[in-house]
């Protein structure tokens, strides 16, 4: 029988499951809107339908957005903006006004599965603001059910900045200065049936301490991982440690059924001097692994019956985001629809423009010519090799070798000289491996199996400016080592979207959620 409160001061009551289904399969996008040169909302739909990615979430509440969506058959999940949020926690009337203006208005033709109300916004510096939360997802969930819409689920999403101990992951609880307002919501959530969103980036927790963190672990590669006394479980890779510690966090909250959806994840492909890490190469390793990761429809360690769901950050680079040269550089897809590099979806239009990084043109250069990537027998063949090319920005190099046989690592120069095989600035285990040449400079590359360095398997090359490609606004060299510290907290951007507002945390939580694997 269900039983309904009309006075929205209080949360509507109803009996049966209520759980709403909105994620289809395992994979999702994050579709961020901060730049005025991407493609117009119908071509973005024509890409999402292209490229077979169902699950889109957006970080407002666009018209335009929502009318090209219409008939898509593209699952929806709307945002309400941080500066929305307190309006909707003091007043039960907007709140409804706004659910029948943005969703009931749209839902018939739109398939708006999911509301995201505010982002990041436990954990942030808004003390105000984090009070005001629980208010707003309350007095939205009571208009949706008033509205008859209890398939869309509300949610809100997390960053690392809301835990503390989290290493190894079985030892993560909630901070003490967010507890109070994250026991409502998961209380209320527990009612509602929905799940934890946790925004996790392995490329932040490697940033922040890249000196005491395999980056093979951060990228999915294979490695030794880590292993967790107190469960008794082995973890090979970053990600599935920042979501255990998630649950576990849950579990000492009492939640101990809650399910975790990794809201955002993914590894910006260029930064500024100061962010090594952020290259095509460990950005491409990351996605595809990923993708990989998510294919295979398994859970956790913790968690292994409960599929992993993610969505990737983000389905564009965008321009006009605030912060480091990282922030804009988080996209699988180029403003110009083309993509960013090869993970396996389609472009909008031709990636063989000079613009592509991947273009056909970049991909006749493979090292060693015939003789491929391999262990020399004597000499120093790939020196011979290299005086005899001319390499310019946009170029890729193929680096054709047997999987498990050979590696090939990006590292500086000293590393090179000293075939030091620790903390490389990217590392490809999967032949044939690709290096995408972004910058004009010195590039250093080594086998970093057993001694096949000191056997002269390592390549150096030097790159030209290329005068008919744009590269964009990185950095003008590659950095000669990674990060000695984290970057400065930085507050959310104004919408709440994208990597910006994870980074918060990064000044003096930084080894949280890395599942800490020491070199």
């Amino acid at each position: 029988m269900i039983g309904f409160v009309m006075n929205t001061n209080f949360l509507l009551l109803f009996s049966g499951d209520v759980s709403a289904k909105p994620f289809t399969g395992t994979y999702g996008i994050n579709y961020g809107r901060l730049a005025d040169n991407i493609p117009s909302p119908k071509d973005v739909v024509r890409l999402l339908k292209a490229a077979k990615l169902k699950n889109v979430r957006i970080y407002d509440f666009d018209h335009n957005v929502l009318n090209a969506f219409r008939g898509s058959g593209l699952d929806l999940v709307i945002g309400l903006p941080n500066e929305r949020v307190k309006d909707l926690s003091s007043s039960a009337d907007t709140a409804y006004t706004w659910v029948k203006e943005n969703v009931q208005n749209y839902i018939k033709d739109t398939n708006i599965v999911g509301i995201a109300v505010g982002n990041e916004v436990l954990g942030g510096g808004d003390l105000d603001l984090q009070t005001a939360l629980f208010g707003a997802i309350q007095n939205i969930y009571n208009a949706t059910q008033r509205l008859k819409l209890s398939g869309v689920q509300i949610t809100t999403a997390h960053s690392q900045a809301v835990f503390s101990n989290s290493y190894p992951p079985s030892s993560c609880i909630f901070k003490e200065e967010v507890a109070q307002n994250m026991k409502k919501i998961l209380d209320l959530f527990k009612e509602m049936g929905s799940p934890f969103c946790l925004n996790a980036y392995p490329f932040l927790a490697y940033m922040g301490s890249p000196d005491k963190i395999d980056i093979n672990y951060a990228l999915f590669n294979p490695t030794d991982g880590i292993y967790d006394e107190k469960w008794k479980l082995h973890y090979d890779n970053m990600l599935d440690a920042q979501i255990d510690a998630a649950y576990a966090a849950l579990e000492d909250a009492g939640f101990n059924k809650m399910e975790v959806i990794v809201t955002e994840t993914g590894w910006a492909s260029r930064g500024d001097p100061n962010e090594a890490a952020a290259t095509f190469e460990n950005a491409r390793t990351y996605n595809y692994n990923l993708k990989k990761r998510l294919a295979k429809r398994k859970g956790t360690p913790r968690r292994p019956k409960s599929m992993l769901k993610a969505y990737i950050f983000a389905l564009f680079n965008e321009k006009d985001k605030p912060g480091p040269t990282s922030e804009r550089n988080f996209g699988l897809y180029k403003p110009d629809g083309t993509i960013t590099y090869d993970i396996g979806f389609p472009a909008l239009k031709s990636s063989s423009s000079v613009s592509s990084h991947l273009s056909i043109k970049g991909l006749r250069s493979q090292v060693g010519g015939n003789t491929g990537w391999d262990t020399p027998t004597g000499g120093d063949p790939y020196a011979n090799w290299a005086s005899q090319q001319t390499f310019v920005v946009g170029d890729v190099l193929v680096f054709n070798f047997v999987t498990g046989s050979h590696t090939v690592a990006n590292v500086t120069k000293s590393s090179f000289d000293g075939c030091n095989t620790g903390n490389p600035l990217s590392i490809q285990t999967t032949g044939p491996a690709r290096f995408t040449i972004d910058t004009v400079g010195s590039h250093y590359f080594i086998c970093t199996i057993l001694n096949h360095c000191s056997q002269n398997q390592k390549l150096s090359i030097t790159t030209n400016a290329n005068t008919n490609t744009s590269t964009g606004n990185g950095p003008s060299s590659s950095p000669e080592s990674p990060p000695g510290s984290p970057p400065s907290p930085r507050a959310p951007s104004p919408t709440g979207s994208g990597a910006s507002s994870s980074a918060m945390a990064m000044g003096t939580l930084y080894l949280i959620f890395i599942g800490l694997f020491v070199i």
